[in-house]
């Protein structure tokens, strides 16, 4: 069988959607406990590079009907690759040394990263059940596992490094890997489940599991995120105001039985920030990062935090390493794409009350990101560009559900056209349903 262009991007979307994410989880814990070798290094890298290149044969093909379905989104988001690419070459060309260059492969790596998660999120088959499925697999899993693990360990915090004792831990994925999947995951099952209930089961589950992985940043964006879209499906059904009152007693419960077993977390630091040495050196970085910018408003300082400390991961955890690194239009654009993300999804969904699956996932990756961006995450964090992809992918189908249920024939040849195109976007009919280092590392 030989597929074509767009049905070879959507096939190798799903399958790259559930390696990078759901996959990622059961390749490092195999690792971790000695199952597998890491033979594909810390894979998401690796995985990632294969599916650019991918994505290169076959974007052509269907490049310039993704541009037009997007309404000129996706030009945005590719010039912005183009410019931060050219950006990073011009300031080696013209600084060169060892610095820059580490600056500039860290770039690299980035554009890569975010031109493979965008084109990915564009062309995800939401609506694949094989593919729900698989994800309703991997996240059984997960819970018994966790489950497994605070049950004969009596540790709230599951750290697969520990489980390695000598120096083969490099090769397994920290918190931050863990967390980042998990949470993409359970965005991705909420957004194409249907019923309240099954909702409020992965809401609490999911709670659970970003708990026990022990990510601080991404387990409050996502109670975060589960109490606003519960919040705006209680407004549209009173079953939705039920399940989030259930929600709320059963967490509160867990936490109050549980609490002295917990308190010793270090999700439960954000009580008490004074005292925490991540929290200080972060402060540091970013008052560091406000420095740079105020000595170069406009053009920022590329590279500055390398320059600054000597290596890549000295950068303020937030929107600010943007602006250092790109400068003042690298961050507007940067910041301004999953706000635009963000408030068009917002008003399919809570102004129109637009519950498609694609909608409730554009809404809830670009709500968990931009929440990250202002507050956790650099502008080295690739999975912003996850959620411009389902933004864009959320306005073809929007487009094609508005063609499918016009019922007017006497508009001419110009609507057919459009609706023709639309399909010809998607490829869709009735039968098809951390890190960016691309070295052996764990993310």
């Amino acid at each position: 069988m030989i597929l074509s262009g767009d049905k070879l991007a959507a096939r190798v979307s799903s399958v790259g959607f559930f390696v990078l994410f759901p996959g990622f989880l059961i390749y490092h814990t195999l690792v971790a406990m000695g199952v597998i070798p890491a033979l594909l290094g810390g894979l998401f890298g690796v995985v990632s590079v294969m599916m650019f290149l991918l994505y290169v044969a076959v974007l052509p093909s269907q490049l310039s009907l993704m541009l037009a379905g997007t309404r000129g989104f996706a030009l945005l988001v590719l010039g912005f690759l183009a410019y931060v690419l050219a950006w990073a070459l011009a300031n080696y060309g013209l600084q060169g040394g060892g610095l820059q260059r580490l600056a500039m492969i860290q770039t690299l790596e980035t554009v890569v990263l975010w031109a493979v998660l965008f084109v990915m999120g564009y062309r995800v088959p939401l609506d694949s059940p094989r593919l729900a499925r698989a994800f309703w697999i991997a996240f059984a899993l997960t819970v018994g596992y966790l489950l497994f693990i605070v049950a004969t360990t009596g540790q709230w915090m599951f750290f697969a490094r520990q489980m390695i004792e000598d120096d083969g831990n490099a090769n397994v994925s920290t918190y931050q890997g863990y967390a980042r999947s998990a949470l993409v995951m359970l965005v991705f099952l909420i957004s194409v489940s249907q019923r309240a209930l099954m909702r409020a089961l992965l809401i609490a589950l999911g709670a659970f599991v970003m708990f026990v992985l022990g990510a601080r940043s991404e387990l409050y964006a996502f109670l975060a995120l589960s109490m606003v879209l519960l919040l705006v499906w209680a407004g549209m059904s009173a079953k939705y105001l039920l399940t989030l009152l259930a929600v709320v007693a059963v967490l509160v419960m867990v936490v109050a039985t549980q609490f002295e077993a917990m308190s010793g977390s270090r999700q439960f630091q954000v009580l008490d920030l004074t005292g925490n040495s991540s929290w200080t050196a972060r402060q540091y970085l970013e008052q560091r990062a406000i420095e740079q910018i105020a000595a170069s408003p406009v053009l920022g300082q590329f590279g500055g935090h390398v320059t600054a400390a000597g290596t890549t991961g000295s950068y303020a955890h937030n929107v600010l390493s943007a602006w250092v690194n790109y400068g003042l239009l690298g961050f507007a654009l940067y910041l301004g794409m999953t706000v635009v993300a963000f408030l068009g999804a917002a008003y399919r969904m809570i102004y129109c009350g637009d519950t498609a699956a694609w909608w409730v996932f554009a809404f809830s990756l670009s709500f968990v990101c931009l929440l990250l961006m202002l507050l956790a995450k650099p502008v080295f964090w690739p999975l912003p560009a996850l959620g411009w992809g389902a933004f864009a992918n959320a306005l073809v189908c929007g487009q094609l559900a508005r063609y499918r249920d016009d019922d007017m024939t006497d508009t001419g040849h110009d609507t057919d056209g459009q609706r023709q195109a639309a399909q010809d976007s998607q490829g869709r009919d009735a039968n098809e349903s951390g890190t960016s280092d691309f070295r052996p590392s764990p993310l």
